[in-house]
């Protein structure tokens, strides 16, 4: 008994260049990689759809996506996850518990326009990129799945990531109201506090080795891609381990729940028979993580 990843399609970049500035980015983005990963003759039993800058609040990314593709989803359970960047790897942990549990087929989607919820004069504004994953989590009679997963949200960083708009954006939007019509996303837009940010990486290490003394090191460990500067330093960090290290990010640029998805894909022919180790960080102050049979 276990489950399998199946399906998988990403893209980022230039992919998505055509269609960032437009509006309903996520959306869109998620319509795009969806016609990658589902097939009309299987029954799928979950839509775990994933965000971190949805269009809109209601109806949700999930729901627009049901809507799209009824036909298809119309009798499955929808579930919207509006967690930052480590809600692509709690997709894939309860998309591989369901699965499981219900001996069914569940489809994750991971979309950010997370370029686009930053403002251009933002010093982050490069960091960030707009990217999509999707996969389908399988039941399997084979040795495939999930083997161990584990999650820690460190007291005082929650605010490592913050996006100002919602319910009660009105207050922002109020004391500054000169900005609202050039640069809105100033205030509003996604923010990344650095000094909070090197405090949570701090613990990757720690983390790391508290989750391998359940499981031993995995074959392959992909973090999510904060960015070169601290993959390439976290890379020297892990480099004293066995897991293989996947670094991207010069390619791939932070693309928010989506990210970890993108690199476990661009490395889909390199994972057979393998451990792999899926962790990602930020909004919360979270490091979460699975690893997975492949």
């Amino acid at each position: 008994m276990g489950v399998q990843i199946t399906n998988m399609y990403s893209a980022f970049g230039r992919a998505t260049d055509k269609i960032v500035n437009g509006r309903k980015s996520v959306f869109h983005l998620a319509d795009y990689c969806l016609q990658k990963v589902i097939t009309e003759d299987i029954r799928y039993s979950h839509l775990l759809a994933v965000t971190s800058c949805p269009d809109v609040i209601a109806p949700s990314l999930g729901q627009c996506l049901n809507q799209a593709y009824n036909n298809i989803f119309h009798s499955a359970h929808t579930i919207d996850i509006v967690q930052g960047c480590a809600g692509g790897v709690s997709a894939m942990i309860l998309a591989s518990q369901l699965a499981e549990a219900n001996r069914s087929n569940v489809v994750v989607i991971t979309s950010d326009a997370a370029q686009k919820a930053t403002s251009t004069a933002s010093e982050v504004y490069n960091v960030f990129k707009n990217g999509v994953f999707g996969c389908c989590l399988t039941y399997s009679d084979n040795k495939k799945r999930l083997l161990h997963h584990q999650s820690r949200q460190y007291k005082d960083l929650y605010e490592v990531v913050t996006i100002g708009l919602g319910h009660d954006s009105d207050a922002i939007i109020s004391g500054n109201i000169q900005d609202m019509s050039s640069d809105p996303r100033k205030h509003l837009g996604l923010k990344l506090n650095n000094t909070l940010a090197l405090k949570l990486m701090r613990n990757a290490e720690e983390f790391y080795l508290d989750f391998t003394k359940t499981t031993g090191h995995p074959d392959i460990l992909i973090l999510h891609q904060v960015n070169e500067i601290l993959i390439n330093h976290l890379e020297s960090v892990f480099s004293k381990y066995p897991a293989r290290f996947i670094n991207m990010a010069a390619e791939t640029g932070n693309c928010g729940c989506a990210t970890t998805g993108i690199v476990l894909n661009s490395i889909m022919d390199e994972i057979e028979n393998k451990k792999v180790m899926l962790c990602s960080f930020g909004t919360g102050g979270v490091i979460t993580a699975g690893l997975w049979q492949c």
